[in-house]
């Protein structure tokens, strides 16, 4: 090999051609230029999984983004707890149906109540005063049984009777309470008598698709706690709220606002993948020549013309736009190079 060498070195200058020159770069003096910019081959177009309103985003044209990047969010609608307890079951989990879970279990989950014991009351037995028969909701009793005393909340009434919930205390179903207004429990203060009965589990109801499930059976939650969010009717099975970028690209448009009311499939934002780029151009008509698909040809990006270099034409346009007398032509180049950015304006060298 070092023989075959020597003898090209020697044949070169022989020849007068210095081995420098015979890798230069090819003279692009004789070659008609096409002007053309960088952009995607391919886009991805991101829409809305389910009707539903966005949430707050600063997704803007020109963005880069990595492919499962969280593009947008959908909003969802919380379930919370309407009162403390211990979540006993779930009938549906994080992607499911609530609506599905309503019709054969009657509910999405079950709350068993951190106070599980009422007493319906009457009158009966009070004292002969008016504050004594004709209590208000929210007013605090007080009642025991041998030693044991307890207290509770009035949380209905009606004519000649009226609903407690034990707050403090525990006692048998069907026992029979006598209730005072004050925990010396004498006679001028007794409002009625009532008999103890047990609350069954409470029931949460729920209408779409299950965004997330925030608690688990044997949870202890408080009033006001979120049980689980929900997502629109139409959302399909597995949807998340969150809405993530397909592929790598840059962000090509963005035609919905934060806030906006949006429907099943509509039109999110469009992804110019950055993993196929193209050289778009358009040739003159007299250029064309015997141009054909397949073809190779000397490109230079305005960013760097000393370095030439060669791209593969992938498309020729069958439809030419007259402009000043003449018809020019669209041409699809691909070219790869490492570090080409959308928009970068370019050359083609048509021989």
């Amino acid at each position: 090999m070092k023989k075959w060498a020597s003898l090209l070195l020697a044949l070169c200058i022989l020849t007068g051609v210095s081995a420098s020159a015979a890798h230069a770069e090819p003279d692009l003096t004789a070659y008609s230029v096409a002007n053309g910019f960088v952009t995607a081959s391919t886009f991805e177009d991101v829409t809305a999984p389910f009707s539903g309103t966005i949430a707050s985003f600063d997704l803007e044209p020109g963005d880069a983004v990595q492919q499962d990047d969280v593009l947008f969010t959908m909003l969802t609608t919380p379930v919370y707890a309407p009162e403390d307890g211990t979540v006993r079951y779930l009938f549906a989990e994080s992607g499911e149906s609530a609506d599905a879970a309503m019709s054969t279990y009657g509910a999405v989950a079950a709350l068993q109540p951190r106070h599980r014991q009422r007493l319906s009351c009457t009158y009966s037995g009070a004292a002969d005063y008016d504050d004594c028969r004709h209590l208000h909701i929210g007013e605090l009793l007080y009642f025991k049984v041998d030693k044991e005393k307890g207290t509770g909340v009035v949380i209905a009434t009606r004519d000649g009777a009226y609903d407690v919930e034990v707050l403090t205390g525990e006692y048998d179903a069907g026992k029979l309470l006598d209730l005072f207004k004050d925990n010396d429990y004498a006679y001028d203060n007794k409002v009625g008598s009532g008999k103890v009965v047990f609350r069954e589990d409470l029931t949460i109801a729920g209408s779409g698709m299950i965004a997330e499930m925030l608690v688990s059976p044997g949870d202890y939650v408080k009033k006001g706690d979120t049980l689980f969010t929900l997502m629109g009717q139409d959302a399909p099975f597995g949807a998340l709220p969150d809405i993530k970028a397909p592929a790598e690209g840059v962000v090509a448009s963005v035609p919905v606002a934060s806030g906006q009311q949006v429907w099943k499939g509509q039109l999110l934002a469009r992804i110019y993948r950055t993993d196929a780029l193209e050289i778009v151009a358009e040739v003159d008509e007299m250029d064309l020549g015997d141009l054909k698909v397949g073809d190779t040809l000397p490109v230079t990006l305005d960013t760097d013309e000393s370095r030439i270099l060669t791209g593969t034409v992938t498309e020729i346009s069958s439809l030419g736009t007259q402009r000043q007398n003449a018809a020019y032509f669209t041409i699809h180049v691909t070219v790869q190079q490492p570090g080409m950015m959308l928009g970068q304006s370019a050359s083609v060298y048509l021989p």
